[in-house]
């Protein structure tokens, strides 16, 4: 019985280190690409402000975010609102 016991908790103190360093990790993932979004808001607002053609800010926001059409569009759609209002 004491054998059995003591097998069933041998790998608990590795599986709950596993889970904190999983937990933290995803933390870190979501403040990166939280901290992405700003960057990429940021520089969408600051080449609205420049007078740079949408087209022309979309490429940029492609070519140097590695976005897609959609979401370039969206950041600058998401823009476009919050200066008109």
């Amino acid at each position: 019985m004491a054998r059995s016991f003591k097998d069933s908790f041998s790998g608990f103190g590795s599986e709950l280190l596993e889970r904190i360093r999983e937990n933290w990790n995803a933390r870190l993932d979501d403040a990166a690409f939280e901290e992405r979004v700003s960057g990429i808001e940021k520089a969408t607002m600051a080449l609205r402000e420049a007078g740079v053609e949408d087209a022309k800010i979309i490429y940029l926001l492609q070519k140097h975010w590695d976005l897609r059409l959609s979401e370039a569009n969206d950041f600058l759609s998401q823009e476009i609102y919050i200066q008109e209002r």
